[in-house]
């Protein structure tokens, strides 16, 4: 990944590998929920897709990259807030973790464009994948 596809996106260069690497472990994380869980989300929840189409909760297997944008932001702030507590030993959310939650958010509302994005991050999983 190059500064210039940073620049592109619209995400600062210094978080681009960690957005993507983020971004794919929050899909695992996803993908490992068992499909009840999942579907107890999509029922609860007003999730769309990312043509901001409401997904029903009878949907099986699909990914956490299809979904709207707002709720990946969700799913990979928290996901980076649980990390920073994690990574310090800290057990309960403090000012610290809550700025780590708030800059991934506000990072991913800065990306321009959201489907190149999603592209990068699935091109990036095949590249990872296939060198292991």
């Amino acid at each position: 990944m190059t500064r210039t596809e940073a620049a592109l996106s619209g995400i600062p260069s210094g978080l681009y590998i960690r957005l993507i690497q983020l971004a794919q472990r929050a899909e695992k994380i996803w993908c490992d929920e068992t499909a009840a869980v999942r579907r107890e989300e999509l029922g609860l929840l007003d999730i769309r897709d990312r043509s901001g189409v409401q997904v029903p909760s009878s949907s099986e297997s699909i990914s956490l990259l299809d979904l709207d944008r707002d709720f990946i932001a969700s799913r990979l702030a928290s996901l980076a807030a649980k990390e920073n507590l994690q990574g310090r030993g800290a057990t309960e959310l403090d000012a610290e973790a809550t700025h780590t939650w708030d800059d991934i958010e506000a990072t991913i509302s800065c990306v321009k464009d959201w489907a190149a994005f999603v592209e990068t991050v699935r091109a990036y999983e095949r590249s990872v994948a296939t060198e292991i």
